[in-house]
């Protein structure tokens, strides 16, 4: 017999529908004053009334008037009543308008718009199975991927990841050979190759689009010579006993043979070589993941990480991997050494293997 819903429990659910509702229409509507530069040219300019506003960006006054009420009562913009204005915070300006920053937020709202676009074909295959190709995700999503980690990337990989490895900083200081697998548009190897001015880099990456990407902009920091770009799978590189250092930041879970992959990176390495492995702060424990945070991981993977693994025909891993996953995986690959080096961070852990 069905057990009686308890009325205080049901409301309480009803409310947080609600505001689930509200927040995944105002992520819509961020995202699109994030493309039309609407939050940047606040920071910028400074409060203006909505006609100010639409003054200063050319845009229609009646949909600013409704953005902007709506901004404001999500905690996305200031308004001061007495002036009828618009503005934005030190702290809303940092999440929402610099994008120099690890805080910056932009590149989320662009990567959930491009996966609610999948939707219709996210519900076949729920029906039918498979997945959702990388590519049919557009460039939004290269993009988005982008935006979303290049700040950190730029922040810690050089600066503390690394160095936590202290062979393999001293390697890179003097001049070693560097991989990056899953590369995309070179948000994370760039900034490094401008770290270690006398090593040399290699990114592969399957998606034709974020090898285009990273190419024109290693080309347009002058790391021409030192860094090169390849359209490859990481399990097909015939490459052994070449690299210092391969790097996989948030990118393993989302490939079709992850395993395979581990065993190619293996291969790669020099004897004393080194692999750092990223993947989100998670358990392996569901029980443990029940969280705000935990839900985001979830999302994102059903709605792109999964997805475009099954879409290969792959295993569809998904990108909540705790560390007990990725220690079986390295084992199972043939690592002798499996590390979770000590460093906090708020999105990563970050796994170290040796051969």
């Amino acid at each position: 017999m069905e057990q009686a819903a308890d009325r205080k429990k049901t409301a309480a659910l009803t409310r947080q529908v609600g505001i689930d509702f509200g927040a995944a229409l105002c992520v819509a509507l961020a995202f699109i004053g994030d493309r039309l530069g609407i939050f940047k040219k606040l920071a910028e300019t400074g409060r203006a009334t909505i006609q100010q506003l639409a003054q200063r960006t050319g845009l229609n006054e009646r949909y600013l008037r409704e953005w902007a009420h709506t901004m404001a009562a999500s905690g996305y913009l200031q308004y001061d009543p007495a002036t009828a204005s618009f503005g934005l915070s030190p702290e809303q300006a940092t999440v929402l308008a610099h994008e120099d920053n690890t805080f910056f937020m932009g590149g989320a709202f662009e990567y959930a718009v491009a996966c609610y676009r999948q939707i219709p074909k996210l519900i076949q295959c729920f029906e039918s199975g498979g997945g959702v190709p990388f590519a049919d995700f557009g460039p939004d999503i290269v993009e988005a991927i982008e935006r979303l980690f290049h700040a950190g990337y730029e922040a810690w990989v050089a600066q503390e990841w690394i160095p936590a490895v202290s062979d393999i900083h001293e390697k890179l200081r003097e001049g070693g050979i560097v991989a990056e697998i899953g590369c995309g548009a070179g948000q994370c190897i760039i900034p490094v190759a401008r770290a270690f001015p006398n090593s040399r880099f290699y990114g592969y990456d399957v998606d034709p689009t974020s090898i285009e990407r990273a190419r024109r902009k290693a080309a347009a920091a002058g790391l021409g010579e030192r860094l090169s770009f390849e359209r490859v799978a990481a399990e097909e590189l015939p490459l052994a006993d070449q690299f210092d250092l391969v790097m996989a930041f948030n990118c393993i879970h989302d490939m079709a043979r992850p395993r395979a992959v581990l065993a190619s990176v293996k291969r790669m390495l020099k004897p004393a070589g080194a692999f750092l492995w990223s993947e989100a702060r998670a358990s392996d424990r569901l029980e443990e993941n029940l969280t705000l945070q935990g839900r985001t991981m979830y999302a994102a993977s059903t709605m792109h990480c999964m997805t475009v693994s099954l879409a290969q025909g792959g295993e569809g891993l998904g990108s909540v991997i705790g560390e007990s996953l990725a220690r079986a995986m390295a084992q199972e690959a043939g690592f002798s050494h499996f590390e979770r080096l000590p460093i906090k961070n708020p999105v990563h852990q970050i796994f170290c293997l040796r051969k």
